[in-house]
């Protein structure tokens, strides 16, 4: 819970619907589906992927937080 935690605060540090909020949104939303909350973890994945994709960013993984 506490990346969970550290995620969203990075996040909310962050232009909302810029590429880095968008980054940070989709490592929030994958470690909400780890957790099993796979709802919330869906929409946020939904909210990122278009704003990462316009920027031509890769979308990020789990991997990226070990």
């Amino acid at each position: 819970m506490q990346a969970l935690t550290l995620l969203r605060r990075a996040r909310d540090d962050q232009a909302a619907g810029s590429a880095g909020w968008a980054y940070l949104e989709r490592l929030t939303g994958l470690v909400l589906i780890h957790l099993q909350r796979e709802v919330e973890g869906t929409f946020a994945l939904e909210r990122a992927d278009p704003l990462l994709e316009a920027a031509g960013w890769l979308q990020p993984t789990l991997d990226e937080l070990i």
